[in-house]
C-alpha cells in the first residue's frame, strides 16, 4: 500500500471506532419506532427481564433473545462498515462463473449480502 492508501484506511479505522455504535444504536431505535409493534415487544422483554430503568449489561444478552435479534436484523440492514476491507486475491479462482485473477483487489458489499432475496421472511 502506498502513503495516501494507509492515510485513508486509517481514516476509515478511526471513523469505524467511533461512529459504528452510536450508528448502530440509531438504526436499532429508528426501526423501532417504525414498527410498535416490535417496540411493544421490546419493552415487555426489557421490562419482564431487567426492569425498566435498570441498566443493561453484556451479560444480559442471553436473556434478551428479542432485543438481541433486534439489533442482529438492525446490523444487517444497516452495517455500520458496509464495504469490507479490501482483500487480494491469493489464486486465480473462479466464483459462480467470474474469474477473478491472483492478485486482483476484491471488495465485499456486506450491505448487498445482507439485502439478497435469501433473507425473504425477515
Amino acid at each position: 500500500m502506498d502513503k495516501k492508501q494507509i492515510k485513508h484506511l486509517l481514516l476509515d479505522l478511526l471513523v469505524a471506532g467511533t461512529e459504528t455504535s452510536a450508528y448502530g444504536l440509531e438504526r436499532a431505535m429508528t426501526r423501532l419506532v417504525h414498527d410498535p409493534k416490535a417496540m411493544s415487544k421490546a419493552r415487555k422483554e426489557l421490562e419482564e427481564t431487567i426492569g425498566l430503568g435498570n441498566p443493561i449489561e453484556e451479560s444480559d444478552i442471553d436473556r434478551l433473545p428479542y432485543l438481541n435479534a433486534v439489533i442482529k436484523e438492525s446490523l444487517r440492514l444497516h452495517p455500520p462498515a458496509p464495504m469490507l476491507l479490501p482483500r487480494k486475491a491469493r489464486v486465480d479462482v473462479d466464483i459462480s462463473g467470474y474469474t477473478i485473477p491472483k492478485g486482483a483487489q476484491v471488495l465485499i458489499n456486506e450491505w448487498a449480502i445482507g439485502r439478497t432475496d435469501i433473507w425473504d421472511d425477515a
